[in-house]
């Protein structure tokens, strides 16, 4: 439960909100067209019509912001990234109620609260119900302050109390389907993954893969002393020479223990591939298997492409005092933004599900960050 009031469905289900439409440009897109019909249907009965249609871009414009905020390579949509979208269309609110004042306009068909409403229902698919909870209940207060201030002097019909609920009611209807909407995704989500396979069937073979990779030298290592004792065994006698072999076979297995023992399965992965891992404090340790899993797949998919020089192949860790670690990655690729995406995204969307913040910067190299969460989040 609490992790269905505190994730967003993107964060649950990032593939059907990478797929998808463009959401909040098209309720934005709806919103100011039932906005301009309204304007139209009571032409007459505004004290200003231009505001109202000077109203419009404001909501045009608070949709397309939140849709190019909640595109796949951007980081989670965040609360000040929210509080500009929403403080916009409330300019388009004010701007309407400036041209409502002193008109013959009935409350129940003022178009701008339905505008504002639709804004919010727009970020429900990127923010978490306890987040709506939040935005909304200012946005409510905020739409029924300016209705009453606007329509107390203009209408006797309704008392106080109905102007504020009249005003507020388009606000506050979006925030609970919204909240619903957000927590019941989550919630459906998270039980279908937990009923679907456990972490254990899932990502066995992450750990797996790492032990082999570090303890693979040893082996190797290994492997050499049995036929040196069957020799000396066979012999019966002990030389100079064996003594010296014993000596080298001795160091060398030392060394592999110990460079085993210090190597993170990051640096496993990069001892094979060749790529360069920055992660002085031994991080890497500290994921998860579910996150191993994911980045070795984003690893695996760009050095196994032939576009992808693994040279240039860079990856750091360093930790955060919050307790979270900041993880960077960049790659050159020489493909076109469009085919970079189509090589990359299934692997980056499984990673999208396991850490925080993820995002890339899609410049002459491509570069991708995200956060781990300390190990108690």
């Amino acid at each position: 439960m609490s992790s269905a009031w505190s994730r967003s469905p993107q964060e649950a289900d990032p593939l059907s909100w990478f797929a998808g439409p463009q959401l909040p440009l098209l309720l934005a897109a709806a919103g100011s067209l039932q906005g301009i019909a309204i304007t139209l249907l009571y032409w007459d009965r505004w004290s200003s019509v231009a505001l109202q249609f000077l109203a419009v871009p404001f909501f045009l414009a608070a949709g397309w912001l939140a849709a190019s905020s909640t595109q796949p390579h951007r980081p989670q949509l965040a609360p000040p990234r929210v509080a500009i979208i929403l403080l916009i269309a409330c300019c388009g609110l004010l701007i309407s109620a400036a041209g409502t004042i002193n008109s013959e306009m009935p409350v129940e068909q003022w178009w701008p609260g339905i505008a504002l409403g639709v804004t919010l229902a727009s970020l429900a698919p990127y923010s978490s119900a306890r987040q709506i909870v939040f935005y909304a209940i200012p946005l409510v207060i905020f739409a029924g302050v300016v209705g009453f201030v606007v329509f107390s002097s203009i209408t006797t019909f309704w008392p106080p109390t109905g102007i504020v609920v009249i005003s507020a009611g388009p606000v506050l209807v979006a925030g609970v389907a919204a909240t619903v909407f957000s927590y019941t995704v989550v919630e459906r989500t998270a039980a279908y993954l937990d009923t679907s396979a456990g972490a254990e069937e899932v990502y066995p073979a992450a750990s797996v893969l790492d032990t082999a990779d570090q303890l693979g030298n040893v082996a190797r290592v290994s492997a050499r002393v049995a036929p040196f004792l069957e020799a000396i065994a066979a012999a019966g006698v002990i030389t100079p020479v064996d003594r010296a072999v014993a000596a080298q076979i001795a160091r060398r297995l030392r060394f592999e223990l110990v460079t085993a023992t210090d190597r993170s399965w990051l640096d496993a992965v990069a001892h094979q591939s060749g790529m360069v891992v920055s992660d002085p404090g031994r991080l890497a340790d500290g994921m998860n298997e579910s996150q191993r899993a994911a980045l070795r797949g984003l690893l695996v998919a760009a050095m196994d492409s032939p576009v992808v020089d693994r040279q240039t192949l860079l990856i750091e860790l360093r930790a955060t005092p919050d307790g979270s670690t900041a993880v960077a990655l960049s790659i050159d690729v020489d493909l076109p933004e469009g085919r970079r995406l189509l090589l990359l995204a299934p692997y980056y969307l499984t990673l999208k599900t396991t850490v925080d913040d993820l995002s890339w910067d899609d410049g002459r190299s491509l570069m991708v960050k995200f956060r781990i969460p300390p190990a108690g989040r």
